[in-house]
């Protein structure tokens, strides 16, 4: 499943915290046997009498760890001797940063030919974020460390900020930024209403969940309903699963995968309208509001297969579709499988993507029971090799189903390999770093939306 395949990779890039323990100890060992500022000063390494046999290949172990008290560390092990002045001028010459005005500090401390430690100086207050890769980076005969088929192998990525989350807004073109403070959570969903046109995002939370308008700020605080009776477990984290759509004081709701409500945003009473007997895999409502599509579980285990539910707003069936959809992943992993409504009467269902359909998207016409590929003309044959070129990722179609088009469909954001959020100039054919995040996708006015929440969350 190609969601999975991405948070996983997500997950690994991203770490930090982890070895927290570990990086309490490091961060307060002596004096290293030497320390190197920013510039390539250093001279190359002399190789160990014990190296091992130049028939292996050279690897770079890297490790992202944060400091008790604070600060971080990116720890850099080989085994073999490390040319030392190719490292600095790799991590120099790749570095890329949400911010350019603002200073990247580190300190390059050589523990042994095959061990550096680069200490980050960040301020841990700001929302700063950046990346750099090791792969020009040789061994001290002069071998490198690049990979063409692990082509992320060599790249870390870094965040600061160890506090709320936020949500921010930047023009491409302009460089204009916008900050709103936010929350840290593991799902954002987009929310559709009928009073903008720009979207909301719910950020969801355990105990409360927060729907903040794009444009204005505001924030709904919606809080969460008790644990459902006989609840079915998920992998997202969160027993509730709102819909896409906010209505005018009210929407809909399905928790514990398993059962819907109607949710008045007024007083936050629920009304019951209908219990699955398997587990709900995700739901959408229609854009009037009279519909929800819903996809559950087609085997008695959690499985690749979903069945196809459009239920009334009483909660009555008025379609039922076996195995309509088909998303690959292991059996027993809960995750949610996005669908949404084209109109009133196309739902967008999930499927995975592949040479047949790089959107991993159909089209369902809910009234003829007709079905076909979502296409995409934006995503030429040109648009596909400079983003596989890019990403050193050839027939990787999940990197075409996840871009994010602005109004004027120059640009195109996506989610790389690496975790960070690259923004492609169709026009230019030129790539740009914007942040280690969690893309939303654009505003009407063309600038770029995502959330810095101390870590990977999903959007579906």
């Amino acid at each position: 499943m190609r969601y999975m395949a991405a948070i996983v990779l997500a997950a690994a890039l991203l770490s930090g915290c982890q070895g927290a323990d570990k990086a309490g100890v490091n961060g307060s060992s002596q004096s290293p046997s030497s320390q190197t500022e920013v510039s390539p000063t250093a001279m190359s390494a002399t190789p160990s009498p014990s190296a091992p046999s130049n028939t292996e290949e050279p690897l770079l172990y890297i490790e992202q760890l944060r400091i008790i008290g604070g600060g971080q560390l990116v720890q850099v092990k080989s085994n073999f001797d490390i040319d030392q002045r190719s490292l600095e001028q790799a991590l120099k010459n790749s570095l890329q940063t949400s911010d350019p005005e603002t200073e990247f500090r580190y300190t390059l401390e050589w523990e042994s030919p095959r061990f550096v430690q680069i200490r980050l100086h960040l301020d841990e207050d700001s929302v700063w974020s950046g990346s750099f890769n090791l792969d020009e980076a040789v061994t001290a005969d002069g071998r490198k460390y690049a990979s063409t088929e692990l082509p992320y192998r060599n790249t870390v990525v870094i965040r600061a900020g160890d506090g709320e989350g936020s949500l921010l807004f930047q023009g491409v073109t302009s460089g204009t930024r916008r900050v709103v403070p936010a929350w840290n959570t593991g799902w954002i969903k987009p929310v559709q209403t009928r009073e903008s046109v720009a979207p909301s995002y719910l950020f969801y939370g355990q105990e409360k969940h927060h729907l903040v308008h794009a444009l204005k700020g505001e924030a709904l605080e919606i809080p969460a309903f008790p644990q459902e009776k006989d609840a079915y477990g998920n992998d997202y984290g969160y027993h509730e699963m709102y819909a896409d759509r906010f209505y005018s004081g009210f929407t809909y709701m399905v928790s514990g995968n398993k059962t819907l409500y109607r949710v008045d945003l007024k007083d936050f009473t629920r009304k019951q309208l209908h219990t699955f007997n398997k587990p709900v895999y995700g739901m959408s409502s229609s854009p009037d509001g009279t519909r929800i599509a819903v996809l559950t579980a087609h085997d008695d285990y959690i499985g690749s297969g979903a069945d196809l539910l459009v239920l009334d707003e009483k909660g009555n069936t008025l379609l039922s579709r076996e195995n309509a959809v088909y998303l690959s992943h292991s059996d027993g992993f809960l995750f949610v499988y996005p669908l949404t409504w084209e109109d009133d009467s196309i739902l967008l269902l999930p499927a995975d993507s592949g040479e047949d359909n790089p959107l991993g998207t159909i089209r369902y016409d809910i009234g003829s029971g007709t079905s076909s590929v979502m296409q995409d003309e934006r995503i030429t044959d040109q648009v596909t090799k400079d983003i596989w070129e890019h990403e050193r990722r050839e027939k990787d179609y999940s990197l075409l189903s996840g871009l994010h088009w602005s109004p004027d469909g120059r640009f195109a954001a996506y989610t790389s390999g690496t975790g960070a959020i690259q923004v492609y100039d169709k026009q230019k054919r030129s790539f740009e770093f914007v942040a280690a995040g969690t893309l939303l996708g654009w505003m009407p006015d063309g600038t770029l939306a995502w959330a810095d929440v101390g870590g990977h969350a999903y959007t579906f």
